[in-house]
């Protein structure tokens, strides 16, 4: 018996031994029920998306609050929205096995999730390490798998949600949209956009800030933003990573890796209203390059007598046949009051078919548009549509202006950038290329194409203006009283008042 009650008078100090050690990690460590979320966080849990996008710097608290969410989901106890009955079945994607899943998403999971909501109240029993799924106590589980799986791998039985840690490839975000089908299901993405302006910007960034159909809540916070972190280091990480990293990696901004090919354009400087007439002093040229899969892009452009130059008129299609676009460039010829003076494009459509043996050239001459084929140096292209961009404001007000009516034309324009190694070792290892990113630049080659044709002009030894000022006539004066010039005509002092829901931030032109 005395053996028996020492046993037992050892059980129970080990027991209040064993309690003593939980609460002080609780204290330290704390689970689920110790969460407090910050401002940002709180935003992320109880956005209305049925999709959200939490995008932010590093250190920011984006992986915490996407496995705080994964865990109000899987155990129904959601403070902040209502999640489906019965067992969940969820699913969280990270970069790699190795990292992003074994040292970063399980350990943070298993800090955040309670063993008392697990299946056998412990994360060794609860968890299939040959399936890699965490089974928890009231029947839902959770499934984890890694951006370098094949994608096949993504296929198989519904989801209610699924998410996303750092930025998937585009074929697998779409296999696992498929999941979500039939369960109305919801994804979620953590993550600091250190990959740029790839196609996450446009798919789902961009259509969660202007498309309310999409669905998509888009949170965006900065590393600073996260109270739990000591500003002193934060200012000290911020020196340390240069300042092509900074706005990544601190401020959660989408930046165009590799570089804009036009940084010093400005939307709030290079766009104006469209054109209510126009002046009949101005020499017209349209340019184009062709396409068929991929758009052919047309632009219409007015010269004043000073050389300066306004791109007012846009013709954007693709699979379309060359007669339907030479009736669609009589149309806006038609629309101008006169017919351009010059037609001036892609030197490759003088190539001659080999089963047909005519060229696109020849194919528009039979349709009344008569093109000459354009210079085809790219740099040089380049570097004189940058001379016609450049302005210092008042004194030097940029060349060239393009209305908001070309809508695609300012979209590629945005979005132009020099052309990356594959990996970040090729990178390291060689210079940077010195040629363009072939992918959307349909309307960035017709331009060039007209601007072959322009003088030289001198390139201003300016910087670019932080705090733009507004769009002013071509001598640097606010036309607010002439009602015949035509920068008044254009509105071009009135411009700035239309951005305010589709302006990219002063962040997007920055380089990786």
């Amino acid at each position: 018996m005395a053996r028996t009650k020492h046993s037992e008078t050892f059980s129970l100090q080990d027991m209040v031994r064993s309690l003593s050690e939980r609460v002080k990690n609780q204290a330290v460590r704390p689970d689920i029920k110790g969460y407090v979320p910050h401002d940002k966080q709180i935003i992320f849990h109880a956005a209305s998306g049925r999709h959200r996008l939490y995008i932010g710097g590093n250190r920011s608290g984006k992986t915490t609050g996407g496995i705080a969410e994964d865990i109000w989901w899987l155990t129904g106890k959601h403070p902040y929205r209502k999640t489906p009955e019965g067992g969940i079945r969820g699913r969280i994607v990270g970069v790699d096995f190795l990292n992003g899943i074994e040292k970063i998403l399980k350990p943070e999971l298993m800090r955040w999730c309670p063993v008392s909501e697990l299946r056998d109240n412990n994360w060794t029993d609860s968890y299939d390490t040959q399936e890699r799924t965490l089974h928890f106590a009231n029947g839902s589980f959770v499934e984890f798998m890694s951006y370098d799986q094949q994608l096949n791998k993504f296929a198989g039985t519904s989801r209610h949600f699924i998410h996303f840690d750092e930025e998937p490839p585009q074929d697998i975000y779409t296999e696992c949209l498929v999941r979500l089908l039939d369960t109305k299901g919801s994804w979620w993405m953590t993550l600091t956009p250190v990959e740029g302006m790839e196609w996450m910007y446009d798919d789902i960034y961009i259509k969660g800030k202007t498309d309310e159909s999409a669905n998509i809540s888009v949170i965006e916070v900065e590393t600073y933003e996260n109270p739990y972190l000591d500003q002193d280091e934060i200012d000290t990480l911020l020196a340390a990573i240069g300042a092509d990293d900074q706005d990544a990696r601190i401020k959660g901004k989408f930046i165009r890796r590799g570089g804009l090919v036009y940084k010093k354009f400005n939307k709030m400087i290079h766009v104006i209203k469209p054109l209510l007439e126009i002046p009949s002093g101005w020499e017209i040229y349209a340019s184009m390059d062709h396409g068929f899969n991929n758009p052919t892009s047309w632009h219409w452009h007015g010269v004043d007598s000073d050389g300066n130059v306004v791109t007012f008129a846009e013709h954007y299609a693709s699979e379309m046949v060359v007669k339907d676009h030479a009736s669609a460039v009589k149309a806006i010829d038609a629309s101008n009051g006169r017919t351009a003076g010059m037609y001036i494009g892609d030197p490759a459509i003088t190539q001659h078919n080999g089963v047909t043996g005519s060229t696109v050239q020849s194919e528009y001459a039979i349709n009344g548009i008569y093109i000459t084929g354009a210079n085809n140096e790219v740099l040089n292209g380049i570097n004189k549509v940058n001379t016609y961009l450049q302005y210092k404001m008042p004194e030097h007000p940029p060349r060239w202006h393009i209305t908001n009516n070309c809508t695609e034309l300012i979209r590629e324009i945005q979005r132009y950038r020099w052309k990356t190694w594959a990996n970040k070792q090729s990178e390291r290892q060689n210079n940077k290329y010195d040629v363009a990113h072939k992918k959307d630049d349909h309307a960035m080659d017709d331009v060039r194409y007209f601007f072959t044709i322009m003088p030289d002009l001198t390139p201003l030894k300016i910087e670019d203006t932080k705090n733009p000022m507004p769009v002013l006539g071509p001598n640097g004066i606010m036309p607010a009283e002439d009602k015949t010039d035509p920068w008044v005509l254009m509105g071009s002092n009135r411009i700035q008042q239309e951005w305010s829901t589709e302006s990219v931030d002063e962040y997007m032109g920055g380089e990786w």
